[in-house]
């Protein structure tokens, strides 16, 4: 027995030894993604552009002061390869480090692969041990390589905290939830389809940053005059929307808010995917109203037209009290939804008193809403076969078994019914203005 004993405090003894040894790379050894682009290429391959932190820029870790900020704080290096991980291998054999994903925070499609289809990368990103389910995903409206070396990050020394707090404004902004699960969930279960981020380059120059301070000759300062404008070529093009529901705000897509001096990265819209494939694009104003139909919506400052003011807008905070309440037909092919809302004041024409008609303003402002989601629901669901509202998801308790449940899934279209919407819409009665 003692032989025993002693037999097994030496395999203890040993064990122990082992785990306090470590057998992996060191931080120095290691080059570590934040953000992966993938474009086409005239053959079968993809063109992939691997960003990552040049740490040797960036001071204090994770903290928010200290090192450089803007392009200087990441490197990209770019490669042809038939997928994502053979991109990898042959960009190891330029960088002298590691490449690591682990800490990559977001992944970009062109829009030319995106419309073909991603199901194959998909695949190839929730196979990996290293890419968390909760990388964002985003499509470039150009190219995923020009969206990527165009970022400048000014007010961020970690790049990988730039992207994340960029793509979590989803809660806030128009952009939707573009994770990574979230996709893969819709895609393999066929219960619903996503939609992702459109990612965009502002176009014209605005006094790239490049360009600033640089010697020559009056023509050159001409052309930096020239350059320094603030307008965005692409901001002329977008569509203003016309409803009295944010009213007056243009529907941008990725690449055509006002330009911005330095950073000309942006993320705002929605690109819809039947399936795996891109077929179309949401504007700001049309993301937003998709994110409160699906409940998605936090919270964020909405306009809207009132009757008494008509040239100067109404603003004010929304918050969705609770998620919306789906009411659906499958004998009549209705579906009623109903929504609640509640806003605080917050612009409005300094020589109006909305108080004194704040229930005439709160049903205003529950028909604009109304009207605006009835109608964007109905318009979508006749120009694509695409369920992003989850709508098959929300039916699929009134069929008894899977094969009823396939069966409508294949046969009936949701173009087939007609959709109505219902808003509660509420001004908190707390902290408005008491006038004299």
């Amino acid at each position: 027995m003692s032989r025993i004993r002693i037999i097994i405090t030496i395999i203890v003894v040993v064990l122990t030894t082992l785990l306090t040894g470590c057998t992996g790379k060191e931080p120095n050894e290691i080059a570590y993604v934040v953000a992966l682009g993938i474009d086409s290429t005239d053959d079968d391959n993809y063109k992939i552009t691997i960003q990552y932190a040049n740490t040797t820029q960036i001071s204090g870790g994770a903290s928010e002061s200290g090192g450089k900020a803007g392009s200087e704080i990441v490197d990209n290096v770019t490669i042809e390869a038939p997928n994502i991980y053979a991109g990898v291998g042959l960009a190891n054999n330029i960088v002298s480090k590691s490449f690591s994903m682990s800490h990559a925070k977001l992944i970009v499609f062109s829009k030319e692969i995106a419309e073909k289809g991603v199901k194959d990368m998909i695949e190839t990103l929730v196979r990996s041990e290293e890419i968390r389910p909760d990388v964002f995903i985003a499509v470039a409206n150009t190219t995923a390589n020009d969206y990527l070396t165009s970022v400048n990050p000014e007010m961020e020394v970690n790049p990988a905290q730039y992207y994340q707090l960029i793509y979590q404004k989803n809660q806030l902004v128009g952009i939707p939830d573009g994770q990574l699960r979230e996709f893969f969930t819709g895609l393999y279960t066929d219960n619903y389809d996503s939609i992702l981020p459109v990612a965009g380059v502002i176009d014209g120059s605005g006094g790239n940053s490049q360009n600033e301070g640089s010697e020559g000759s009056l023509e050159s300062l001409d052309s930096f005059e020239s350059k320094s404008s603030n307008e965005n070529d692409k901001e002329k093009d977008a569509e203003k929307n016309t409803s009295k529901y944010e009213y007056d705000i243009k529907n941008y897509v990725g690449g055509e808010t006002a330009i911005e001096k330095k950073n000309k990265a942006e993320a705002i819209g929605a690109a819809v995917f039947e399936k795996d494939k891109m077929v179309g694009e949401l504007g700001e104003v049309e993301t937003e109203i998709c994110k409160i139909l699906k409940g998605d919506y936090t919270y964020s400052y909405l306009t809207y037209y009132n009757n008494d003011t008509p040239d100067i807008p109404i603003t004010v905070k929304t918050t969705q009290q609770k998620k919306p309440k789906y009411k659906i037909d499958t004998d009549k092919k209705t579906v009623d939804i109903e929504l609640y809302i509640e806003s605080d004041l917050y612009s409005l024409p300094s020589d109006y008193n909305v108080e004194n008609k704040i229930e005439e303003f709160e049903r205003d402002v529950a028909n604009y809403t109304s009207s605006a989601c009835t109608e964007f629901i109905n318009n979508f669901t006749k120009k694509y076969n695409s369920d992003i509202l989850k709508l098959n998801e929300k039916v699929k308790y009134k069929f008894l078994t899977n094969n009823q449940y396939n069966w409508f899934k294949k046969n009936v279209g949701w173009s087939e019914y007609k959709f109505s919407v219902c808003t509660n819409f509420k001004v908190r009665r707390t902290g408005l203005i008491v006038r004299e």
